[in-house]
């Protein structure tokens, strides 16, 4: 982008700030356009969303209140318009699709969409309102096809809650719900395309979920990383790798070195379809970083993750990462 001042090209600068949203401040990575030459700075449209919306996710996360990709989510299970979702939840047609667009619902409207969720709560909106009675009757069907194909809701809940803590997206999460089957297709993705060893995935996984949250605010795994010794790894990576060889994303076979050590190898697991799991935007973000780290050794790897800032600001303490963090990355 040219100045406006002196007609030369300007250089993105990202700098620690805050901002305010509903009278409440929340530390950003404010990105602006900055003038050398005359020391200004400048905001675009696409900067000033990326500002906004690393606050507002904030502030969804410490009163919980739902991401906008929840609130399609939830709408999407039973396969039903915005419209009539915002009949059964009793809502103006335009406020409840500028939810699904960003804005911040209330508190009350946010308890009603998380009731919502479940098929049980859904019916009970549904009885609620003020829908004719043959439409109630459908509704009330599609919420039972929906609990009947996930009969094993609950235990879906606590396994991922077993392996990658509480459910809820923050800033340590990329503001995704976490998803260790998200998690397994992101393994799967790179066993497929390259031969990749457990440091190796573990640095891949960092690249990906961060460099995705770089460009869309989003994680994909919804995965905590730690920054250990050597280097940015998925918290609880054993346990999660297990979990992805038990479903079938990946084999995993373990190799002893002559010096004693043990390598543990990714191969692809049973055939499945990655796009199950993950959209395009997410598969062309593992692709950039595959296509980053082709051939890349582990040593390399870890001495590309030791520049970044997010493993230098947390080693010491070997401490969980903010995503944050992911708009000063190096190497993507």
């Amino acid at each position: 982008m040219q100045s406006p001042i002196t007609g030369k090209e300007m250089n993105v600068l990202i700098r620690e700030s805050t901002l305010a949203i509903r009278k409440e401040f929340f530390p950003v990575m404010y990105h602006v356009w900055y003038c050398e030459d005359s020391g200004e700075e400048f905001e675009d449209s696409t900067m000033m969303e990326t500002n906004l919306r690393q606050a507002a996710d904030q502030y969804r996360s410490k009163y919980n209140l739902p991401f906008p990709e929840e609130i399609r989510e939830i709408r999407e299970q039973y396969g039903i318009s915005a419209a009539k979702m915002s009949e059964v939840l009793r809502f103006g047609i335009n406020q409840y699709k500028q939810y699904e667009h960003g804005e911040l619902p209330s508190e009350s409207n946010a308890s009603l969409i998380f009731l919502a969720h479940h098929p049980k709560g859904f019916c009970q909106l549904v009885e609620y309102s003020s829908l004719d009675e043959e439409e109630k009757k459908a509704l009330i069907k599609k919420a039972e096809d929906v609990l009947e194909k996930n009969a094993h809701w609950r235990e879906k809940e606590w396994t991922t809650q077993l392996l990658m803590g509480s459910l809820r997206p923050d800033v340590e999460r990329g503001f995704r719900q976490p998803n260790p089957h998200r998690l397994g297709a992101m393994t799967r993705f790179f066993a497929d395309i390259m031969p990749v060893f457990k440091t190796q995935m573990n640095k891949l996984l960092f690249y990906a979920d961060f460099a995705h949250f770089k460009r869309y605010g989003r994680s994909i795994s919804g995965a905590k990383y730690r920054a250990i010794e050597m280097g940015p790894v998925p918290n609880n990576f054993d346990g999660l790798f297990q979990y992805a060889e038990n479903e079938g994303f990946v084999r995993i076979e373990h190799h002893e070195y002559p010096n004693g050590s043990i390598g543990s190898k990714f191969l692809p697991g049973v055939s499945m379809e990655i796009a199950q799991y993950l959209n395009e935007s997410e598969i062309n973000t593992l692709k950039e970083v595959s296509e980053r780290f082709k051939g890349v050794r582990s040593q390399e790897i870890i001495q590309v993750s030791h520049e970044e800032e997010a493993w230098l600001k947390n080693a010491s303490n070997r401490s969980i990462i903010n995503y944050l963090d992911a708009y000063r990355l190096k190497a993507m």
